[in-house]
């Protein structure tokens, strides 16, 4: 399990044992060790695209907040919950920041 100072301040990326295929302006995840599929919408889509590249959260929300012109604070909430959820099915990891 994360612990909650990993997910904050540590580099997000996504877990080996999941595959991702964007459809349309979202996409699904599937969590290969639970055959588990989940649907995210365009920004949930480009927030695990940003995970894939190894980002701190954020950095995530500073790049969804330009790139979809957000609240800066609903944004990184919505990030927070995205990440929370992911986290707790085992679909990303977070490395501690040196």
């Amino acid at each position: 399990m994360l612990d909650r100072d990993d997910v904050s301040n540590g580099v997000l990326r996504q877990s080996p044992d999941v595959v991702s295929n964007r459809l349309g302006e979202g996409g699904v995840v599937v969590n290969l060790r639970t055959n588990r599929i989940f649907e995210l919408n365009a920004t949930g889509m480009r927030a695990w695209e940003l995970m894939a590249e190894c980002h701190r959260m954020q950095d995530i929300a500073r790049r969804l907040q330009d790139e979809f012109a957000g609240d800066p604070d609903l944004v990184f909430a919505e990030l927070q919950q995205l990440v929370a959820d992911l986290a707790r099915e085992g679909l990303i990891d977070a490395e501690p920041r040196a």
